[in-house]
């Protein structure tokens, strides 16, 4: 992949940097804020060479990379001058829902420090094991060197949450670091240890132990933030720089130790005995429920209103049962496409399932969902039912996470309680396993069948047009979706389609506003606004069929679907019609990009040149 056209062909796509407000990035999507929405063109993305899928939720845009989001990132970050959330005005901000806004917030606020969080928890699992292993003691430096590495960044959570948490709300992240910094300073928690009273102007301070506290610090740097924003507003230049943190911090932090520290960590203790008790009501139907559609919420990116419980039951109970029968949702899907890494013929797809297989033995499961196991349907139907029996397994055995892990094996470890190996952690154990295999054995036995075999060229009755020759290097004949004047691709209006970004193909101004069916196949996306369509032949061709330039802003007026995503299509069958004269009306480009998208799976493709092209002239010749 190369990152930077990668990068600047997304940034073209969503609308380029004057439709972006911020963009940040998890461990691997891109997660857009865009100030219209309309404006992408969701099947033009997913063509870009490196681009999984996208994924429209939680007031976002998510292009999903995989393992190769930093990089991406970092060319896209260069291209907006570093945009973030904290460079964006808030006038700009859609507000959206209130859990779409509440999911904003959690993501802003977790995503950058996940993987420190996950790398933290990982490190105490083994260091467990290895106490248990007795392979070293508590009394051993390289062991409390080690642990202190692990525990410094829960410990001191609050920091790095309120830096985040500071860049998230528009606020200087510094100050926010500092009221982090000020809820753990040794002196505080001495007093508290020590139960010294302590008053603020006469008021009497609460004091409460805030390492590896969660709530408050985040309330805290949307109080700084905003009394930052209003100082700023009044303050004269020349005291500015000084002045506004310092009000800032006099402000915002007496009153995080006398209403907002103490209220929070009585919420925090309250969500933690509610999850607590839920749990508690039948351990085995919190497990099949959740684990059964986990997943889905990853999907959608719901799953993020859920970061904040696990963690804060690890930090007010010092572990956590939700994540422990969470854990198996990755094994069961890596399990599904292990198994159809080994059953199918399809050369496209078995190496995609091979790498998807290995990413989520890893923990990342987008892969396997995005790229195998949801687009198939059943084989993500099966893993998810699965994910539920194996989830309600650990529910039984009372499984316990001990520190906030992501999926993988390397997390395993943080299963391990502080008596060594006991039920708990045999039930988890064992609910990988049955995740795994189970959606192994069911995904090979009903999951997925192989397309039957068709020869190169050959096609159903069912086509207007006489069949195309093959030639004698078992080319793949493909025909034109549409009737009209061709056009070399480059000529093309739009500059991810006429580089060549999307694919090698060509480009047809059409005489008749219809789209036919080139080949028998499957429509595998079909967009809602109706202006493009992606199809796969039984052969595996891929193409996209994208009507007009900029024809996604009319939202669906003047174009008519006659197929649907998943939908098995048949040479000559109609797929979209059209009123080219109406779109020309509203003064936009008709000029239709046909698109081999998986141009990089074969050797060769010959685009055939004409004046005039008709339904049953071959456009392209793909050689295997």
């Amino acid at each position: 992949m190369n990152y930077q056209k990668t990068a600047h062909a997304i940034l073209d796509s969503v609308g380029g940097p004057g439709n972006v407000n911020s963009v940040i990035h998890c461990m691997t999507r891109l997660r857009f804020k865009l100030k219209d929405d309309n404006i992408p063109d969701k099947e033009q993305i997913k063509q870009i060479d490196g681009v999984i899928t996208v994924v429209e939720s939680g007031g976002q845009y998510q292009v999903v990379i995989g393992n190769d989001v930093p990089k991406v990132y970092a060319e896209l970050a260069a291209k907006l001058g570093i945009r973030t959330d904290a460079d964006a005005g808030p006038a700009e901000e859609k507000k959206g829902s209130i859990f779409s806004r509440f999911v904003d917030i959690v993501t802003g606020v977790f995503t950058p420090v996940v993987g420190g969080l996950a790398a933290a928890g990982i490190l105490k699992g083994l260091l467990s094991l290895f106490i248990t292993l007795h392979w070293l003691t508590e009394d051993m430096g390289t062991y409390k060197i080690l642990f202190a590495t692990a525990d410094a960044l829960f410990y001191f959570l609050p920091i790095l949450l309120g830096f985040s948490a500071g860049k998230k709300f528009g606020g200087n992240p510094y100050l926010s670091a500092m009221l982090g910094a000020a809820l753990v300073y040794p002196t505080m928690l001495s007093a508290y240890s020590d139960g010294v009273k302590l008053t603020f102007l006469n008021i009497p301070v609460v004091l409460m132990n805030y390492t590896s506290s969660v709530i408050p610090i985040i309330i805290g740097a949307f109080l700084a933030a905003t009394i930052e924003k209003w100082f700023n507003k009044f303050m004269p230049s020349s005291i500015k720089l000084f002045a506004v943190p310092l009000l800032t911090l006099v402000i915002a932090s007496p009153v995080v130790f006398l209403v907002v520290g103490p209220v929070a960590t009585f919420a925090s203790n309250m969500l933690a005995d509610g999850a607590m008790g839920v749990y508690g009501l039948s351990p085995v139907v919190a497990g099949l429920i959740l684990a059964g559609v986990w997943q889905v919420l990853i999907i959608f990116g719901l799953h993020w209103a859920f970061i904040p419980i696990l963690i804060n039951n690890v930090v007010t109970n010092g572990f956590d049962p939700i994540n422990a029968m969470l854990f198996c949702t990755t094994f069961a899907q890596t399990g599904a496409a292990f198994a159809i890494a080994l059953k199918t013929r399809d050369k496209r797809l078995k190496p995609i399932a091979a790498s998807a297989t290995i990413a989520g033995i890893m923990g990342v499961t987008e892969p396997a969902i995005y790229g195998v196991t949801l687009p198939n349907k059943k084989p993500f139907i099966l893993a998810s039912i699965m994910a539920g029996i194996a989830g309600s397994v650990a529910g039984m055995f009372g499984a316990k996470a001990y520190g906030f892990a992501v999926g993988g094996v390397f997390g395993i470890p943080l299963f391990i309680g502080p008596e060594g190996v006991d039920r708990g952690f045999v039930g988890y154990l064992l609910s990988l396993v049955i995740a795994f295999v189970g959606a192994f054995i069911v995904t090979l036995l009903f999951g997925y069948k192989n397309a039957p075999a068709v020869a190169a060229g050959q096609y159903r009755d069912t086509a207007p047009a006489k069949a195309p020759q093959i030639s004698a290097e078992q080319e793949t004949a493909v025909l034109s979706p549409m009737s009209g004047e061709w056009k070399p691709l480059t000529e093309v209006q739009d500059e991810a389609f006429a580089t060549g970004a999307m694919g090698k193909g060509a480009a047809i101004v059409p005489s008749v506003g219809v789209a036919y069916a080139p080949f028998n196949g499957t429509v595998v996306t079909m967009f809602k606004t109706k202006h493009a369509i992606g199809l796969i032949s039984d052969e595996g061709v891929e193409m996209l069929i994208h009507i007009g330039i900029d024809t996604v802003k009319l939202k669906g007026e003047h174009f008519t679907s006659f197929v649907k995503e998943g939908d098995s299509i048949a040479k000559g069958d109609k797929l979209i019609e059209f009123d080219k004269d109406a779109i020309r009306r509203a003064s936009y480009d008709i000029t239709t990009s046909v698109i081999v998208s998986n141009t990089a799976m074969y050797s060769g493709i010959t685009v055939n040149k004409y004046d005039k092209v008709d339904l049953n002239n071959v456009l392209f010749l793909v050689k295997e």
